[in-house]
This record gives structure tokens, sequence and C-alpha cells, in this order.
């Protein structure tokens, strides 16, 4: 008795309706959409391009309420917040909005503070956004003095009276003069520990040029290192309330390293990860005076 033979067709159709079912109905569960994603690593202030950012399907229930969908809706405006390749450039990182960026980062009583640095103060460039940092304040008494030049800072009774220098019958009172003090000498303090680093430009991070990189790669990098031998600004994370510098002696850190910045000298320190944690009374002032005066005697 001879088998008989079945046709595949009716199997491969029922396979190919089975197919379609499953795809229904995980279109009806899932619900793909499309989303805009970075394509590349972005740092914060770049100007955005479709070559940065691409389309990328994921299920809407994973879609975020300010997620965009469309490259030109997000061509040309700046990202305030760095993105890594795959992450979703959403309304919220758009420097547009004015909670976005760094205002959203910032703890309650905090605020962000620019300072100057250079590749001394700014550790060569090696700052990363995240990291915390310690704060050392250098200021010398020729700021006091140049910012005082117009005060008169002696009591009225030393100045003569110019009745007293007309009249010949009256003799004045001489004026002993004063013993000189020692000279002034600029100082320097651990200002403020854990101070997070909020921002820090391109141009003025540390890059090493890979062997064999192309001219513009070269261009690029001799281009930041002459911006950043110059100069630059970073934004520090500060607090607003008071803190000890010195045993008993209270100040708001917002206002020290503005005032540093202007008219002292500010050098940062990176700190380890795990923080630096100093107590005010075991830090101690440098006096170069004094310093000077050690030295010298031995």
């Amino acid at each position: 008795m001879q088998t008989k033979k079945r046709s595949p067709i009716a199997a491969i159709v029922l396979a190919v309706v089975i197919g379609l079912l499953v795809i229904a109905l995980l279109n009806g569960v899932i619900r793909p959409t499309q989303v805009v994603v970075a394509k590349v690593a972005i740092a914060p202030g770049t100007v955005l391009t479709d070559q940065l950012v691409e389309l990328r399907t994921i299920p809407m229930g994973a879609k975020p309420a300010d997620a965009t969908s469309k490259i030109e809706d997000v061509t040309g405006k700046i990202l305030a917040v760095g993105r890594t390749p795959g992450d979703l450039i959403v309304t919220s990182v758009l420097g547009e909005i004015a909670s976005a960026g760094i205002p959203a980062e910032l703890p309650e009583g905090h605020v962000a503070l620019a300072i100057h640095v250079d590749l001394a103060s700014g550790v060569a460039g090696l700052l990363r956004p995240g990291q915390t940092v310690t704060v050392i304040g250098m200021i010398s008494p020729d700021i006091l003095k140049t910012s005082t030049t117009s005060v008169f800072t002696a009591p009225i009774a030393e100045f003569t009276s110019p009745i007293v220098s007309l009249t010949p019958d009256v003799t004045a009172t001489p004026t002993p003069t004063p013993t000189p003090a020692p000279p002034a000498s600029p100082l320097a303090r651990l200002a403020i520990t854990g101070v997070r680093v909020l921002l820090v430009p391109q141009s003025f991070r540390y890059e090493e040029v890979p062997a064999g990189a192309s001219e513009e790669e070269l261009f690029s990098s001799a281009r930041t290192s002459m911006s950043a031998q110059e100069g630059s600004v970073i934004v520090l994370d500060v607090p607003t309330g008071l803190i000890e510098v010195t045993p008993g002696f209270k100040v708001d850190p917002a206002t020290l390293l503005a005032a540093l910045d202007q008219y002292g000298i500010i050098h940062l320190a990176l700190e380890p990860t795990s923080g630096l944690a100093l107590d005010v009374a075991d830090v101690i002032t440098l006096n170069l005076g004094e310093l000077y005066t050690e030295i010298n005697g031995h």
C-alpha cells in the first residue's frame, strides 16, 4: 500500500498565518514607536545636527513623556546635558528649557558658580563633570593695600592742625614714630573641600593625540592646548550655607570663591572618588614670610 504524500503548501500557509497573528499581537501589545537617540557621545553645549543623532524603535511603554520622535525637532538646538551613544534626546536635556541641564542637577541650597582656571590651577585639564575638588585659596596683602589707597586709616589726632603750624607761640606735641610692623606676606590655605564639578569646556579638557592622527585631529589638539594655556572657566556646584574656614570664622562659600577669583588666586586639587574628609582644626594656613624666615634660619 502506497503512503500518500502530504503537500507542504498547507504547512507553509499555516506557518505564515501564525506568524502574521503573532506580529499583529505583538504590535498591539508592544506598540513600537520611534524616538531620537544619540548616535555618538555628545558633550554639553554641543549644537545638535543630523549626524549626531538617529532614530531608534522602542516599545511605546518605554517612551518617556518628553521624548522626541523627529530628528528635525532637535536639529540646531543646544544640548545642556552630555549624552552617550543610545541615550534618548528628551526635551529636558535641551538648553532651550529653563529647568534643563545644570539647574536640574543642583541640590536645594546650592548654586552654580564659574571660576577662572588655567593648566596649573585646573589640574592640567584632567577635571571632568561629577568629580569633586578641594579649593586652595591664596591672597596677598598687596590686594588690601591697593583696595584701600583712597581711605585714610590714621586717626584725626595724628594730623597736624593748620592753625598750630602757623602760630609761633604754640608748640605741637611731638608724635612718637611707630615701630614698623614686619612686612605682611601672602597666605595660602585649604578653603573648601568636596566641591562638585558641573561643567568643563571641551577646549580645556586634557586629551592625548593618538598615533597616526589626521591633520584635522592634530590641529584640533593644538588649538585646545593653546586655549587651555590661555585660561578658561569651569562651573562648580557651591553650597550657600556658612562653612568654617578657620576655627570660629565662618563665611559663605559662594561669596568666598567669587572674592578669591576676583582678588586672590584659586588652585583646585582633585579629590579621590571616596572624597576627602578634613577637620578645619587640622588645616594650617601657610604664611610665606614665616616659611622664608624658617628656611633662611637653617
